[in-house]
């Protein structure tokens, strides 16, 4: 028994002086390494990507970050506060490990404070947060050694994954000397002027063009010159073709040398006004891009008779129909891309929400390629490719509908190529340079067109402006201030996700959902079928010519089906609503139960076989 007792007693000890030195060794940590970690979480949600202490150490002077937020507006807004907190944190964590680069700077802008007219004029909304009145603020301004600034308004949680690689971009933007040089080398129009399809307007620069110029120094490229602009911090084709030999083999050079290439390369470009293209009335002319052996040099290829059309992101249009008037349908080579067509991981993308596209075209890899291809846009499984003589001149929107026949491959229209490629043009000795790629290809040339993302808001005659319905200006603005900016930033990738969905809830959600848009469908067609019966079967004329409806015992009685099909729909679609909730209440139970009895049963019967067995080995030294 007192054997028994004293092992009990030095277990305690030894229990005892475990958490002690638990406790120690914290603190001496904390003390001698302040800032040593660990990043045990799944993503990595508390590390910083490989790119940014490279970016921060390419600063040439000190940039400040201050972070505005009102504390007291998301006291009662727990996934706000939440995020908040992390991005303060993280904020802490970059002027940390910028070494004297960044200088972070924490404002709170109570409510008829001073800190307040800072931040409005500073441009960060004030956003209602109740009805009470009380609103919040949750913004960045990253300030320069210049007059330079970059704002964020708004630090959505939406956002978040994204948050590394929009302040490190905002970081290097406005730390820069200078705008990045950057050559356009465009077949399309970019300077405005006229407008074959309305010769009575002209037409101004896409928006796109002049907010690149806004932010960039833009080097016009001639397509018949012999050589590239020199100092060019990144390369833009825009619908290339007609181009000189000596041009391509530069362009050549240019992309075997690892320097930064964007290229719309599009197999009808319907928005090309130039003088290739020609246009009638809604129908519309189209050009090709034409960049010789280069793209087989890069290890993939875009079909020039062939575009893309894709069923589940059709953009609904207004046709002309076959018997006169106008109809609505779906035009399935105009793509209305969602956020769940595109690349989450991929800061470019990863946190648009609608790309427009008109007829683009497919990037598919070459065989045996050595570059390597990351999509960035991809359609969905319901698409083909679509011959480009039945869109434009010749096409009609309702046969291409009829016509079509998904092929159930994703084709990807936008993509990175890296890895190693070789130069299209052999040197005197027959051997060709290599080197790694740094390209993005987007199969469109299209999206920069004012046309597909854009609209020209208008009263009367006077304009208020364009407001955009997509996000194609962000998209090519970002690629462009990608490849000319740091490259750093092209390490950044988009970080994961602090908050965890309910993946088995939503599961059970959505194919209740299905369940029930199809249930209610059904109902639908049903009930027009029987108006369309009923309404034949009711006309009848009186001697007078006069109409009036008269109702049989069999209509009445057909009426009387329907109503009561109606309630039985109706009472099996709120069984199916019911059974959902049960089911999730039911796995609400269950999770509560592992979390509260289940695991801490787990855990004490752990500890109570521990004891048990080391109970046993006591005894038996005790006996020895």
């Amino acid at each position: 028994m007192a054997a028994r007792t004293e092992a009990r007693r030095n277990a305690l000890i030894v229990i005892a002086a475990v958490l002690v030195g638990v406790v120690a060794l914290n603190t001496v940590v904390s003390i001698a390494v302040p800032f040593a970690r660990v990043d045990l979480t799944q993503d990595r949600l508390y590390s910083t990507s490989s790119g940014v202490d490279k970016a921060l150490a390419s600063l040439d002077e000190p940039v400040r970050v201050t972070l505005y937020w009102t504390q007291e507006g998301s006291k009662d807004q727990p996934l706000i506060r939440a995020h908040g907190q992390r991005v303060r944190e993280y904020l802490e964590e970059i002027a940390r490990r910028s070494k004297g680069n960044v200088e972070f700077r924490f404002v709170d802008p109570e409510p008829f404070s001073e800190a307040e007219d800072e931040a409005r004029a500073a441009g960060l909304p004030a956003l209602a947060v109740d009805g009470s009145g009380r609103t919040l603020t949750l913004g960045l301004v990253v300030s320069g050694p210049t007059d330079r600034k970059e704002t964020i308004p708004y630090l959505s949680p939406e956002n978040e994954p994204l948050l590394e690689y929009e302040l490190v971009r905002a970081i290097a933007a406005v730390g820069r000397p200078s705008k990045p040089k950057v050559g356009l080398l465009s077949t399309m129009p970019v300077d405005g002027g006229f407008d074959p399809r309305n010769p009575m307007q002209q037409k101004a620069p896409p928006v796109v063009i002049e907010q690149l110029r806004e932010q960039c120094d833009v080097v016009t490229v001639d397509p018949m010159a012999k050589e590239l602009p020199a100092d060019l911090g990144a390369l833009v084709l825009l619908q290339p073709r007609n181009l000189s030999e000596d041009m391509l083999k530069a362009i050549d050079a240019w992309a075997v040398s690892g320097k930064p290439l964007v290229v719309f390369a599009d197999p009808y470009a319907e928005t090309d006004s130039g003088p290739d293209a020609q246009a009638m009335g809604a129908k519309r002319g189209g050009t090709t891009y034409d960049l010789g052996p280069l793209l087989a040099a890069w290890g993939v290829d875009i079909p020039r008779d062939m575009v893309v059309g894709d069923l589940d992101h059709a953009t609904r249009v207004r046709a002309p129909g076959r018997n006169g008037g106008v109809r609505e349908l779906d035009y399935p080579t105009w793509l209305s891309m969602t956020p769940d067509t595109l690349t989450k991981e991929d800061p470019l993308v990863g946190g648009l929400q609608a790309l427009n596209f008109m007829s683009p075209g497919s990037i598919e890899p070459a065989e045996g390629a050595t570059s390597k291809v990351e999509p960035l846009v991809r359609t969905g499984e319901r698409s083909q490719l679509v011959q480009t003589m039945k869109i434009g001149f010749f096409g009609d929107p309702e046969q291409l509908l009829k016509d079509f026949k998904p092929d159930g491959k994703p084709k990807t229209i936008a993509a990175r190529i890296g890895g190693e490629i070789a130069s299209a043009y052999p040197a005197a000795d027959g051997t060709k340079a290599t080197g790694k790629a740094n390209i993005l290809l987007v199969a469109d040339a299209d999206l920069v067109a004012d046309d597909t993302w854009v609209i020209d808001e208008r009263v009367g005659g006077m304009s208020l402006g364009k407001r955009a319905i997509a996000d194609n200006g962000p998209l090519v603005i970002n690629a462009i201030e990608l490849a000319a900016g740091n490259p750093a930033l092209a390490e950044i990738r988009a970080r994961g996700q602090f908050r965890r969905p309910f993946t088995v809830v939503d599961a059970m959600r959505k194919d209740a959902q299905t369940k029930f848009i199809a249930r209610e469908k059904d109902l639908q067609d049903e009930i027009q079928r029987t108006e369309l019966q009923i309404g034949e079967l009711q006309r009848e004329r009186t001697a007078d010519g006069m109409q009036q409806i008269v109702l049989s015992p069999e209509q009445v009685k057909r009426i009387e089906e329907l109503q009561q099909r109606m309630i039985a729909a109706r009472k099996e679609l709120r069984q199916v609503q019911l059974e959902l909730r049960r089911g999730v209440e039911q796995l609400g139970t269950n999770l509560l139960v592992a979390n509260s009895v289940l695991w801490p049963l787990v855990v004490a019967a752990g500890a109570l076989a521990w004891y048990v067995v080391r109970g046993r080995s006591s005894r038996r030294e005790a006996a020895r």
